[in-house]
């Protein structure tokens, strides 16, 4: 017998019994990707807080299977990016049983009985640890970027900032003067105030037209 048994009473028992239910409930953990499933936006996580057992050991939590991914969107938007193995964030296990409303996107009575459960978890990927801070962080704006800062697009008070390569699909319009240091190239035609580049014709000095540009 232990010196915990000698001295146990009613009470001691009834606070024996909340922390163990304590230790059985879960709010949030961070966890990191195992995989990430693009065509039902799920990820398999590997939690990354360890379960402490009661004699004060550390035991792994079982990955966490088929968990629905938290991306921001909303009034027919939505922002998306490819999540990969290794990328952190925090897991979030729902205060009741989500399984009816995550298979029919509807409200539904619990399916099960269970609280607080690994099984119902939610990941929103960011949050990170130390290690994986992002460098050179953006302090002027919004940002959208890679880790390493190379490709963005950023936006501050009465300026948008872009570095990359840009491909569009689609019409342009602009008001506003367009000013550029580099070479502006057409496969078909540009055109000036109407007056095409590639056709326009200028009066020759004896009263006739020249050739179009070659």
């Amino acid at each position: 017998m232990n010196y915990a048994q000698t001295l146990a009473t009613p009470e001691t028992a009834t606070d024996h019994q909340i922390q163990q239910n304590q230790l059985n409930l879960h709010t949030a953990l961070p966890a990191k990707v195992v995989s990430f499933d693009p065509a039902k936006q799920t990820v398999s996580l590997a939690i990354q807080i360890k379960m402490q057992l009661a004699d004060g050991s550390g035991a792994d939590i079982p990955p966490l299977l088929d968990v629905p991914v938290s991306f921001p969107r909303g009034g027919g938007f939505a922002v998306t990016f490819p999540l990969k193995a290794g990328d952190e964030g925090i897991a979030i296990f729902s205060e009741r049983c989500i399984d009816g409303w995550w298979q029919n996107g509807s409200a539904s009575t619990p399916l099960d009985f269970r609280l607080h459960d690994l099984s119902d978890a939610m990941f929103i990927p960011g949050i990170c640890s130390v290690p994986k801070a992002i460098g050179g962080f953006f302090t002027e704006g919004l940002s959208m970027q890679t880790l390493d800062g190379s490709t963005y697009i950023r936006i501050k008070n009465g300026s948008i900032l872009i570095k990359g390569n840009i491909e569009h699909q689609g019409d342009t319009s602009q008001t506003g003067s367009h000013s550029s240091t580099g070479v502006i190239s057409s496969d078909t035609d540009v055109k000036a105030g109407g007056i095409s580049g590639k056709t326009h014709k200028h009066t020759g000095d004896s009263g006739g037209k020249t050739g179009v540009p070659e």
